[in-house]
């Protein structure tokens, strides 16, 4: 990136643009504001801010410079909202003073979306500047991706027309050395547990032993669907989309997972699980519960809890019928829940699965795209997460291209989050060489 293309990227990494926290709605509309201006020096000559009841999105239309009327047309969509901090004292510099710390810029967004999104916003304004923008491009930036919103996937869902392909620049590398365009994502879906066996808590010394306890009820429901040796319970795996062995080996040679646990700070789930990593998160469901509470875990009070709660969640592989699967995990937890007690089900949300067929010409244009441009190899893998935006623009027939510049150690959503300021101007030097392809 140039100069000037980095300072704007500092400027815009300082608005602490958090959506899912309700006292930084005036930063929200700031950074609205900075990406106002940046899709205008795009080229864009209107700017749409959509609000439909939470934190607007921006939809801009930027005309190619030669023949717009036959110029193919390209979705380009971002976000600029970025996580919450967490604890400040785990930043070794404040998340939104972007830092230069060796070779890499820390800054909450920097990578997630910020600092990847902006490339393709560098790269349309580079060409547009020089009058060689070959297609045109809507961008659709939102401002709900980290918080559950959307408002965008509905604008999506109903556009028309559609374009004749998407570019999602929300993804990430293999490694330094090899590039990666995403060709799936997993679906999710999200549950919210509370089990009631009592009108209030008993002394456990009178009553332990006699009475139900809420905590043990709970951990006989939630064991209803978690994983065996990482497989879920086969009416949770119904449906998924076999991927060749031999394919799957390919990616478990290029995924190291012992360092990637250990680098996350985490430990393998079972001894087979650090050599299966690609598997477990690329080709199959999983279920993890994220959180749990009963009692007063801060004093020292023996009772008997009579409520306990817990945050589960499922990721749904390419090919389930998320709503079948979904009915399946909500009776597997109510099956499991003993005469006497209450199970109460909330579903806190749900997202579909997408998959791209990795030999789409669209696919295979991206990946040479990026070698020529940055001379670095392309593998189209599967990414273990969710993206409803993905999985929007494919239900509409959009060719889907997810890809970015992000590096597994990049700290997405942790402390630290941070950005490879070389990969700043390999993602620019990308990006417009993929809309040259996509217009060729």
């Amino acid at each position: 990136m140039t100069d000037d293309e980095l300072s704007r990227l500092h400027a815009y990494l300082r608005i602490p643009s958090i959506s899912a926290l309700p006292e930084h709605s005036a930063d929200m509309e700031e950074a609205v504001r900075f990406m106002e201006a940046e899709l205008r020096r795009a080229g864009a000559e209107s700017v749409d801010v959509l609000r439909t009841g939470g934190h607007p999105f921006l939809v801009a239309p930027v005309a190619a410079d030669i023949d717009p009327a036959a110029a193919r047309t390209v979705l380009g969509y971002g976000h600029y909202d970025v996580q919450p901090v967490g604890d400040p004292e785990r930043w070794d510099s404040p998340a939104f003073e972007p830092t230069v710390r060796g070779e890499h810029l820390y800054a909450r967004g920097a990578s997630d979306n910020k600092g990847n999104f902006f490339q393709v916003l560098c790269a349309v304004q580079r060409l547009h500047a020089a009058g060689d923008l070959p297609v045109n491009v809507l961008f659709l930036v939102d401002g709900e991706e980290e918080s559950g919103g959307d408002s965008a996937i509905r604008w999506v869902e109903a556009m028309d027309p559609v374009a004749d392909v998407a570019v999602i620049w929300d993804g990430g590398m293999v490694n330094r050395a090899l590039a990666s365009v995403e060709s799936g994502v997993r679906g999710l879906i999200y549950r919210r547990v509370t089990v009631r066996c009592g009108t209030r808590d008993g002394h456990s010394g009178l009553f332990g032993g006699a009475a139900m306890n809420a905590c043990h009820v709970l951990s006989d429901v939630l064991a209803a669907v978690r994983p065996r040796d990482g497989r879920v319970p086969a009416e949770l795996g119904a449906g998924a989309s076999p991927v060749p062995d031999a394919l799957v080996q390919e990616w478990e040679t290029l995924v190291d997972g012992p360092g990637m646990l250990a680098d996350a700070g985490l430990v393998p789930a079972d001894a087979d699980a650090a050599a299966n990593v690609a598997r477990r998160t690329m080709v199959n469901p999983s279920v993890d519960v994220n959180a749990i509470w009963a009692g007063e875990a801060d004093a020292v009070k023996t009772v008997i809890p009579t409520v306990a709660h817990a945050m589960v969640s499922m990721r749904v592989a390419p090919g389930q019928d998320t709503a079948a699967v979904a009915r399946a995990f909500d009776a597997l937890l109510r099956s499991a829940c003993p005469d006497g007690a209450e199970v109460v089900v909330e579903d806190m949300g749900v997202a579909d699965p997408g998959v791209m067929d990795p030999e789409h010409p669209a696919m295979r244009a991206t990946m040479r795209a990026i070698t020529d441009a940055t001379g670095l190899p392309v593998i189209a893998m599967r990414t273990g997460g969710t993206l409803p935006i993905f999985s929007a623009m494919t239900g509409r027939g959009m060719p889907t291209i997810l890809t970015g510049f992000t590096l597994p150690d990049d700290a997405i959503h942790s402390p630290n989050e941070r950005m490879l300021i070389a990969n700043l101007g390999t993602g620019v030097q990308a990006a417009m060489a993929m809309l040259t392809a996509f217009a060729e």
